[in-house]
């Protein structure tokens, strides 16, 4: 297989929806004493996990005691709120099927990339019936920039760069895709936006699997090591 695909988490695997917001700024605020500004991950410089414990603790000299402490917390309030609110612990429809065609068929190789912290991924995962673990991943456990986080994940795939295409969900997906010249597939609750934003290949979810994989092939075929193509191609 010359091709890896690499995919974020909440929202492109995990239907993430409140419930994770809630408890990570819960977390933070048991933890510290301090409130996020706000939950919208948009405004955010860089919306990763520990960017924004990092930036919100700068200049405190146990910031990293507290970051632990905050991981932690967030993962017992996440398992707290699992049996309560399922459906945010779910899988988008099709991803664990469409992630095992693409490993059974020998389409690509896959790996994950997601901003959030290890412990936490690996729970929302676990929830999807994903072992994290059974995939190269990198997480901002590892590196708090997502511009990072992808390349990582590559590279422990024992990838370059160039045969990447990522599968995310948000508006930061897109912009680091365009940044690190990887071409981008969109997943999820989010297709008008990240259309707006030009992502061409946007899908709902993975019901259309054979379409997601034309897409998938097309890039295989085209992507050169050094270069990065584009598919041609969008569907809904």
């Amino acid at each position: 297989m010359n091709m890896v695909a690499i995919f974020d988490n909440d929202g492109t695997i995990c239907d993430t929806q409140e419930v994770e917001s809630l408890c990570f700024a819960k977390a933070i605020e048991r933890v510290t004493g301090l409130s996020l500004s706000t939950l919208d991950w948009t405004t955010y410089e860089e919306p990763t996990s520990s960017a924004i414990v990092r930036d919100l603790l700068k200049g405190d000299q146990t910031a990293p005691e507290k970051e632990e402490d905050i991981k932690r917390e967030f993962l017992r309030l996440l398992e707290e709120e699992c049996p309560k609110f399922p459906g945010d612990f779910s899988p988008v429809a099709g991803a664990v099927q469409f992630i095992e065609r693409l490993q059974r068929e020998a389409i690509c190789s896959v790996a994950i990339a997601t901003g959030c912290f290890d412990t936490t991924a690996r729970l929302k995962l676990q929830c999807c019936g994903i072992d994290m673990d059974s995939f190269p991943n990198a997480t901002s456990s590892d590196t708090p920039r997502r511009r990072d986080i992808i390349p990582l994940a590559a590279a422990r795939g024992g990838f370059d760069l160039s045969l990447a295409v990522y599968f995310g969900d948000a508006p930061w997906d897109v912009r680091v895709s365009h940044a690190l010249g990887v071409p981008m597939i969109g997943i999820g609750r989010r297709i008008q936006q990240l259309q707006s934003l030009g992502v061409q290949h946007v899908f709902r979810d993975y019901s259309a699997s054979d379409r997601i994989i034309d897409v998938l092939n097309h890039l295989k075929s085209s992507t050169r090591p050094g270069s990065h193509q584009t598919a041609l191609q969008a569907g809904r």
